[in-house]
């Protein structure tokens, strides 16, 4: 897994005090001596570099340009990120990206601005993003068209080229199309198999636990990428799952003065060899000699040994105080087996006592 790195002081190119107006009619005048001194060969192509300090068509400053092939013609382009609506020293950002096109008239090379448009006006990102290249959607034709990934730790965006940027210069139809925009307390995406990771803390802020939610991008009758078909709207998400914010137990979790935790812990641990924690430790004396005996019922519509993992799906609990001696604690559960189709999400509700200064399971309450 990936988590896309912020570059909150990263410029990529030179910021330098000129103007997009003084950089066309540069263009221009090298594509005119071009054409006059070679006798109608084509233009030279344009520098590897340009120097921004501000988007004249916006009047909004530039924070970062960065220059990469964005539409897969074997020509780079600029990618300029931008603070709008500004407050102080911070505000959200945007991007446009510069591609040297022809006019249709003249033929001459120019300058010309696509907008990255996220759903609902929303801005790409807090801080400037990283931008990698993958081809996620494969083309019908088997032509290669990478899609274009804007990330931060918290943020995601995903661009799609729709056309064949040479036809023609117009941003009337986006020519960079939003397949996938994500925001939430973490985002994470997988550079090998593209599933977009969105972790929220919500609803589990005592205990940190998180909320995790997995999706995986399509083309077809159901899904535009990672978008809902005609829509800008995500999908229910593929899997989802409660879990530790550090994506594992921690070892001192026996400790804690959180039941909701125990009742996770000992999810997590079914049909895992090997853990750190014996799972007879979450359970209490009388609990745990019924789960040895494969006599307790923890909800598994199969036996522990055909059990691959379970998942904790929703996970829900009386508030208690310190001095509380028991607690009772829901979870819907879906349980993998070793072969076979899992469950359907199963409840359980669990009643945790205090023992020796640690919550334990007991039985399962009616």
């Amino acid at each position: 897994m990936m988590t896309l790195p912020n570059h909150r002081k990263g410029t990529v190119g030179v910021i330098a005090r000129t103007t997009l107006a003084l950089i066309v009619l540069a263009l221009c005048l090298l594509a005119l001596v071009a054409l006059t001194a070679c006798g109608g060969s084509e233009p030279e192509e344009p520098p590897e570099v340009l120097n921004f300090t501000q988007d004249i068509p916006l009047g909004k400053p530039v924070l970062a340009v960065q220059q990469t092939d964005t539409d897969t013609d074997k020509e780079p382009e600029w990618v300029v990120f931008y603070r709008f609506d500004q407050v102080g020293t911070g505000g959200p950002i945007a991007a446009l990206i510069y591609d040297v096109v022809r006019d249709n008239i003249s033929q001459l090379p120019i300058v010309y601005p696509y907008k990255l448009r996220t759903p609902d006006q929303n801005y790409l990102a807090d801080e400037v993003p990283a931008l990698s290249l993958y081809n996620i959607l494969p083309e019908p034709t088997g032509a290669r068209r990478d899609e274009l990934v804007f990330g931060t730790d918290y943020e995601l965006a995903i661009f799609r080229v729709t056309r064949d940027p040479a036809v023609f210069a117009g941003d009337n139809s986006p020519l960079y199309q939003c397949i996938g925009f994500f925001r939430s307390d973490a985002v994470a995406f997988n550079d090998k198999n593209f599933e977009v990771t969105v972790t929220s803390n919500a609803g589990f802020e005592r205990s940190q636990l998180v909320t995790r939610s997995y999706y995986r991008p399509e083309i077809s009758d159901r899904l535009n990428g990672y978008f809902v078909t005609t829509t800008t709207k995500l999908p229910t998400p593929y899997e989802s799952q409660v879990d530790f914010r550090e994506g594992n137990i921690p070892e001192a979790v026996l400790d804690t003065p959180y039941a909701e935790k125990i009742v996770l812990a000992f999810y997590q641990t079914l049909g895992k060899s090997g853990s750190k924690i014996d799972i007879l430790y979450y359970l209490t004396s009388q609990a745990a000699d019924s789960f040895k005996q494969g006599k307790l019922k923890y909800g598994s519509p199969f036996a522990t040994e055909q059990l691959a993992r379970a998942v904790v799906k929703e996970l829900s609990y009386y508030a208690t105080q310190d001095t509380d001696k028991t607690a009772l604690v829901r979870a819907n559960v879906v349980f993998h087996p070793k072969s076979g189709q899992p469950s359907k999400p199963i409840e359980t509700r669990w009643r945790l006592v205090m023992v020796d200064n640690r919550w334990q399971m007991d039985f399962p309450a009616q």
